[in-house]
């Protein structure tokens, strides 16, 4: 019972730990705070998260975390509409609109809660985030219907509003958040399962033997029938009258004696060994990322070796693949190709970035740089402010100095190819949805719960005055002044014209952030990237409302435009539209930008100059395409009164239809979006993370298989899997897009008949597809057409999407498969693949927190498979494999000692060796071979990913390699015991002495055992053996010693050193030493050299470069120097 209570007490307080550090990250959850309205104090209060409950109102400030799923009730921007960040639920980091309660906002005056709100019904709680409905009853204003579009939900993040209030829909765990969250599960390791299995048939060896003994033990009492004394057995103890019941209590001696067989001390070294894997990964500088100071975090202990047995790698794109920052790279306008960066600025950032001029091209165009001095001098003192240097090209920065108010009211005034470029600069200025806004946006309620306005010292009420009695608390009060907005100040230009009746002090405090600058905010990183760019080049978005929309030109004239009409992105357009009027001219522009596949049939080529420009434009988006930048087409179309007023009244009725209601926008939509011209296109670089490229490479050399799942739209996921070279362009790609269960049967037939023609296939399937594909009766066709698909991308996936792929791959094709993601739209697959990373980047902490390893950057991926992965797979498996093998090979030697004794149970050594040679004799130095032993270094193993196949085939550990280990246990059992046996045949040697002489050679043969193992020598390996060596040595001497009764009637008393004082002893001990390892050596030889895994090729292949290099710095150099070159190998 000892050993089972050791082990038991190793695993209950690991497990207990990592329990421990799972409640310390749900209370820091639970114990966040916001502000809640206190019903009978009729002021809000600060809670905890914990406290909060279904119909409670919520306060929320600007940048704080929404803590459950809430109704928008009221919101402090004058539109009654705000701003979330969905990171953690949709793993983008770009900002959603939410409006108020549509019809609630007419009734905020003083009005009871009692008189505005009844009851609200809507979907009892489930998982799915995109989706929410229902009505709410409001006494003055009836029924009002809410849906998805006024919903907060839990996790996401309050951005560019001050304040917003709502009431609590969903909380705790009914949120859709944690309902998308199917919690921890304990993971077991396929190693583990195989050694589970192994031990099964441990126990049917053990059961075989005390069988074996307790037959023999009947066979030899039977044997002495006649006689009326047993040899050697007391009188009165055996009851030769009934041997089946002799029999079955020495089976039950048997089991006692035999159990070492099963390695019981095996689960308390794995759990060490595995606790020193993950100490020296988490320590791994090679894994340390300096800019967040984050290393890799081992959150779960028990499943190391499963990172060198992946076969399927799943990944999120946003956040993960990626930075989440746009680049703009490069544009063309009437036929000409510009190229120069410009980086979206961080949040301390803005769009008045600084210009950093490329010298090479100002060499050549020295002319132009007097003519640029003047706007250079404005864009460069913000420089040091920004932080950011923004490289432009200096020839279209030279063309965009003509274009001012004048020339957008009257574009004759400039040539054609500068009104291309002035109308490519106005799309990306205008075109979007970016939300022009001050920085920082202040909570403006005070300590006791109080709204305070910023611009009046009147009276200012709760903005839940109609909850009841509410208006009673308030009074009057003087607001100090905010001295950050007395701060806020023009851009800092002598002269800068106005349009109509606006100052520069105007535009600034409405749009300005601090000292004026201009503060952006969007739902697309593409769409801020062009409005960067757009800024960059002098034509720069100001002010946004949801009526106009003002630009400052490169003359620092202020120009405005209503907006009439915006057409949103859809998958199936694959393409935006701004309507907006000149206030000037009052003439109507449409502007447009999309896919390039959204044009084809769009455009008015009506003259040859348009024909040739649309066709060199269509040249650059396919250059820009193969360099892997995001590329969009930029059009626009003018618009009489007449054609406008007609599409309106169309459009208006499209917008009121009950039915087919997204059908029909979307045809209004395209009847709109025609004889557009062609005006120019961008390409815009969605930054990869460092290494990205290089480590999707290595994992796919190293025979895994990746697929990025990601909800991104198609045509953003395809780009960036060119960039990160998920796709490459030999690869043929197939689009699996369908609207229909039987068109994605039919639809996957085709492509699976197709795949034999192609050398390499790529699949992109988007969401919709997904939904009919992940049923069983397609299911199977689809993992078909993917396994012979070099890479697979997902679109448009859900959460609970992505962890069904996961599921439907790793129960079909019975493989290991691993899940990186950095939100909390990612912890789903997390929990559903059997090993889970966590990208701890943009997104929160959700993905961490449910993953199993955590890291700063996907490229440690890389390091953390191919390298640890491989390490610990390697030595956990040789690990197990050794203590079958040593465990067998002693009770062998037990066994063999039966057919000496009359199968009788006594064994010729001390009860104590049986308790102890597993656990304190041989136990250290496996424990340090499976923390430190290496077959191959980390160099090599990076530079040849292909090497970690051996894992997911489990080429070391395999059914065979257990039987071979107890065959070597068999044999050299045999020899162990019978060589003695026959040596000192002859002579007087005793029990005592036999089993004390055996002892010895087992642990002598167990140690060099492993010593032919291990494949790489350090000083704890040789540290490990001595002291191993000691321990026993002290350990005989002593209970020789002292131990006088230990096992009446003998007792080894001196038998240690009698033993050891006779020269025969050590002779035999040699002998056998020699004759038991001689196989096993000789395999190891004639593999090595006749038959080398590829893991002994790598090296021997890395040891010839070596020498080369080592005999050629010699021939050059010093042997000094040479010698001093010489690499030292870290112990991980």
């Amino acid at each position: 019972m000892i050993p089972v209570l050791v082990v038991l007490s190793v695993t209950a307080v690991k497990d207990g730990f990592e329990d421990y550090r799972r409640h310390l990250s749900d209370n820091d959850v639970n114990h966040n705070t916001c502000r809640i309205f206190s019903g009978s104090k009729k002021i809000y209060e600060k809670r905890e998260w914990q406290e909060l409950h279904v119909g409670d109102i919520v306060h929320l400030s600007c940048n704080e975390i929404i803590p459950a799923d809430i109704l928008l009730l009221r919101s402090s921007d004058s539109q009654d509409m705000c701003y979330v960040e969905t990171l953690n639920i949709d793993g983008e980091n770009n900002l959603k609109q939410r409006q108020v309660v549509k019809d609630f906002v007419r009734l905020k005056g003083d009005l009871s809660a009692e008189k505005v709100i009844s009851t609200i019904d809507c979907d009892t709680p489930n998982n799915q985030i995109y989706r929410f409905s229902g009505i709410m009853h409001c006494r003055q204003a009836g029924q009002i219907p809410v849906n998805k579009d006024n919903l907060l939900l839990r996790g996401c993040t309050l951005r560019n509003t001050d304040y917003v209030e709502g009431i609590v829909i969903y909380a705790g765990q009914e949120s859709k958040a944690m309902l998308n969250n199917s919690g921890p599960r304990y993971k077991q390791s396929q190693l583990e399962h195989f050694m589970n299995r192994d031990v099964i048939w441990c126990v049917i060896i053990l059961f075989v033997l005390c069988t074996i003994s307790a037959v023999g033990n009947a066979v030899w009492l039977h044997s002495y029938e006649e006689e009326p004394l047993l040899p050697f057995i007391p009188p009165n103890t055996v009851n030769r009258d009934n041997l089946p019941y002799e029999s079955f209590v020495l089976f039950l001696t048997c089991v006692i004696v035999y159990q070492v067989i099963i390695p019981i001390s095996l689960y308390v070294s794995l759990e060490i060994v595995k606790l020193g894997q993950v100490y020296f990964i988490s320590h791994d500088l090679n894994m340390y990322h300096a800019p967040s100071n984050k290393r890799l975090e081992c959150r779960a202990l028990n499943i190391p070796e499963e990172l060198g047995q992946i076969q399927h790698v799943f990944c999120d794109k946003t956040g993960t693949l990626t930075e989440n920052k746009m680049i703009f790279q490069k544009c063309t306008v009437g036929g000409t190709s510009y190229s120069g960066q410009v980086d979206t600025p961080s949040d301390d950032g803005c769009a008045n970035g600084s210009i950093k001029v490329n010298h090479e091209s100002l060499l050549n165009h020295s002319s132009k740089a007097t003519k640029l001095q003047a706007i250079n001098t404005t864009w460069e003192t913000d420089a040091n402010t920004a932080g950011e240097a923004l490289q432009v090209d200096l020839d279209l920065k030279t063309e965009i100095c003509a274009i001012s108010s004048s020339t957008i009211c009257d574009p004759s005034l400039l040539s054609e190819k500068l009104q291309h470029i002035q109308d490519l600069l106005l799309i990306m200025a205008l075109c979007n949805t970016v939300v022009v806004s001050k920085k920082p946006h202040k909570d403006r309620m005070n300590d006791n719960g109080i709204i305070v306005s910023e611009s009046s010292s009147t009276l200012f009420e709760s903005s839940f005055s109609f909850l009841p009695s509410t208006a009673k608390i308030f009074k009057s009060f003087q607001p100090k002044n905010d001295p950050v907005s007395e701060k806020y100040t023009k851009y800092g230009l002598d002269t800068v014209q106005i349009s109509a009746s606006q100052s520069v002090e105007d535009v600034n405090s409405q749009s300005g952030g601090l000292d004026g600058k201009p503060y952006y905010e969007a739902e697309s990183p593409d769409e801020l990237a062009l409005v960067h760019a757009a800024s960059a080049y002098g034509v720069q978005l100001v002010r946004r409302t949801p009526d106009t929309i003002s630009v400052m030109l490169p003359d620092k004239t202020i120009m405005d435009f209503d907006i009439l009409r915006m057409l949103s992105f859809d998958s199936t357009r694959k393409r935006m539209s701004i309507i907006l009027r000149n206030s000037i001219t009052g003439k109507i522009l449409l502007f447009c930008k999309g896919a390039d596949s959204a044009f084809t049939v769009n455009l008015v080529d009506d003259t040859t100059a348009k024909v040739r420009n649309t066709e060199e434009t269509f040249e650059h988006l396919e250059e820009y395409a193969k360099e892997g930048l995001r590329t969009l087409c930029l059009s626009k179309r003018m618009l009489s009164e007449e054609e406008y007023t007609d599409w309106l009244q169309v459009q208006e009725v499209a917008e009121s239809a009950v039915e087919d209601r997204d059908e029909q926008l979307f045809s209004v939509a395209c009847q709109i979006e025609t004889d557009l011209e062609l005006v120019g296109a961008t390409g815009v670089e969605d930054r990869l993370q460092e290494g990205v490229p290089h480590c999707i490479a290595a994992l796919r050399a190293a025979g895994m298989r990746v697929w990025v799942l990601t909800g991104d739209k198609q045509e953003t996921a395809v780009n960036i899997a060119y960039s990160c070279q998920l796709f490459t362009p030999a690869m043929h790609v197939l689009f699996l897009t369908c609207h229909s269960k039987e068109a994605a049967q039919d639809l996957l037939y085709t492509f699976t008949k197709e795949a034999a023609l192609w050398k390499e296939l790529a699949l992109v399937v988007d969401g919709r597809t997904l939904s009919y594909i992940l049923e069983p009766q397609i299911a199977e066709d689809f993992l078909t057409l993917c396994n012979q698909c070099t890479a697979v991308l997902c679109c448009r996936a859900t959460p609970l999407q992505k962890a069904s792929v996961v599921r439907l791959v790793k129960e079909k094709l019975d493989v290991l498969t691993l899940a990186v993601g950095d939100g909390a739209n990612d912890v789903t697959m997390i929990h559903t693949a059997d090993v889970g990373v966590g990208i701890s980047g943009q997104e929160g902490m959700q993905a961490v927190m449910a993953s199993d390893f955590a890291m700063a950057r996907f490229c440690h991926l890389e390091r953390l498979l191919l390298v640890h992965g491989h390490w610990c797979y390697d030595r956990l498996a040789s690990m197990i494999l050794y203590f079958f093998y040593k465990n067998a090979s002693y009770v062998l030697v037990l066994f063999w000692y039966q057919c000496y004794c009359g199968f009788s149970g006594q064994v010729m050594v001390d009860q104590m060796y049986l308790l102890v040679y597993s656990l304190l004799f041989t136990s250290l130095q496996p424990l340090i071979n499976g923390v430190f032993d290496q077959d191959a270094p980390d160099h090599l193993l990076l530079e040849k990913p292909q090497l970690y196949k051996q894992g997911p085939q489990s080429s070391v550990y395999k059914r065979g390699t257990f039987w071979i280990n107890m065959l070597d246990a068999l044999y050299q059992s045999v020899v162990i015991f019978f060589v003695p046996v026959l040596v000192f045949d002859s002579s007087e040697l005793g029990m005592w002495e036999l089993g004390t002489l055996s002892t010895s050679i087992c642990m002598c043969v167990h140690t060099l055992h492993l010593c032919i193992e291990t494949r790489s020598w350090m000083w704890v390996h040789m540290a490990s053996i001595a002291i191993s060596f000691v321990v026993y040595i002290v350990y005989i001497l002593l209970t020789s010693v002292v131990c006088l009764t230990c096992n009446p009637p003998s007792n080894p008393y001196w038998v240690t050193m009698h033993v050891m004082a006779r020269p025969l002893h050590w002779f035999v001990l040699i002998l056998v030493i020699v004759g038991a390892l001689f196989p096993r050596f000789m395999v190891r030889m004639v593999q090595t050299n006749f038959f080398p895994n590829p893991v002994i090729q790598a090296k021997r292949c890395n040891d010839r470069k070596f020498l080369a290099s080592y005999n050629t710095h010699t021939s050059q150099t010093t042997l000094f120097s040479a010698t001093s070159t010489t690499h030292i190998r870290s112990p991980f």
